[in-house]
């Protein structure tokens, strides 16, 4: 299935500047995926009411090619672009009026068993290769692999109960907001971002106190999240 979604940038996606943010980005990939999901039967409710089982995504890189401000309208398009015994992508496309891209994503992906937390075939919550479609897309996205270590420390939060949602751990779009919130408003407005990439290497709960740890670039940046020394988050930021 390839799901397309017509929305318009809210109020509420934009950054200072008044065109999609990265928060606001990451979001809408969320929402196509769950709801592409959702479509197919596979979704993070049916998932965890089923078959005692629940989605983590696992690594998300976005491409940004152009800016779109708040009040125009956005075509959503996702779909299924690899299906293995232990992951999936899901590929996220967003186009303008002018039929434009705007971004595009892969997001991977696997099932974790509630009880055991290990990981589960896809196959147990009702993947199947019928799901899978082949998209041409606007270019190749490859995942990152990241070595480094021992970056300074800018930050320390704690988990809030706004920041857990239905599977009782930290929203992915959370991260997000944490990683951006280490950079002023003078940087995001002009100092766009090209690529962004994030894995998520542990889970983290309410309560939890998270260490943001930061190297900076003219033209790269990593962010490293951790949780009592052991990584949560690791990011990618290319300018």
């Amino acid at each position: 299935m390839v799901y397309n979604k017509k929305k318009t940038v809210g109020i509420s996606m934009v950054g200072t500047d008044g065109n999609l943010s990265v928060v606001g980005s990451f979001q809408i990939i969320q929402d196509a995926i769950t709801e592409l999901t959702g479509l197919l039967g596979i979704d993070g409710a049916t998932v965890r009411d089923n078959y005692n089982a629940l989605w983590v995504f696992t690594k998300t890189r976005a491409k940004f090619v152009k800016k779109i401000g708040w009040n125009n309208e956005l075509t959503i398009t996702s779909y299924i672009s690899f299906i293995s015994n232990a992951k999936i992508h899901i590929n996220v496309v967003i186009k303008d009026a002018d039929n434009e891209t705007v971004l595009f994503s892969k997001t991977e992906m696997c099932v974790l068993d509630i009880d055991t937390q290990r990981i589960r075939k896809t196959s147990t919550v009702g993947v199947d290769e019928s799901m899978l479609e082949a998209v041409s897309n606007p270019a190749e996205i490859a995942f990152t692999k990241f070595t480094e270590t021992d970056l300074p420390t800018v930050d320390k939060v704690q988990i809030k109960s706004t920041n857990i949602d239905f599977s009782h751990h930290t929203n992915n779009s959370e991260y997000i907001r944490l990683v951006m919130d280490t950079y002023s408003v003078d940087e995001t407005e002009n100092k766009p971002i090209k690529e962004f990439e994030i894995i998520y290497a542990n889970q983290s709960f309410e309560r939890d106190v998270l260490d943001i740890k930061k190297a900076k670039s003219d033209s790269k940046d990593f962010v490293l999240i951790e949780k009592n020394g052991q990584p949560v988050v690791k990011c990618e930021i290319v300018f």
